[in-house]
């Protein structure tokens, strides 16, 4: 497992949690998904703007904000089912495919 990364599926997120519980580290499958979720939407944010102009910020389980330069809130990607969590464990090609899609339509690229 190339460990820099971002797991994009379930078995990533247990292989993952294997490697840390491996290196002695006490962290579930549901921190790890949770991480990685935030992470991979970041990097798309960043892929579209091509560098790191927009913060991405996790308000709950069910809301992310997309921040700009400014702190300003430039818009929002709400969860289709319970949480973000339980999108992924559904479908996690799903949910990256409606990643790509809102952060498209907030970014305007």
């Amino acid at each position: 497992m190339n460990e820099d990364k971002i797991p994009e599926t379930i078995q990533d997120i247990k292989e993952r949690a294997a490697l840390m519980k491996s290196r002695g580290f006490s962290i579930g499958e549901e921190q790890i998904m949770s991480q990685a979720i935030k992470d991979g939407l970041q990097a798309i944010v960043n892929d579209l703007m091509d560098g790191e102009y927009f913060t991405v910020q996790l308000i709950n389980p069910k809301t992310f904000m997309i921040l700009g330069v400014n702190g300003r809130t430039e818009g929002k990607i709400i969860a289709r089912g319970e949480s973000f969590n339980s999108d992924f464990k559904e479908s996690s090609d799903r949910l990256w495919n409606y990643f790509w899609d809102q952060a498209e339509k907030i970014v305007g690229r």
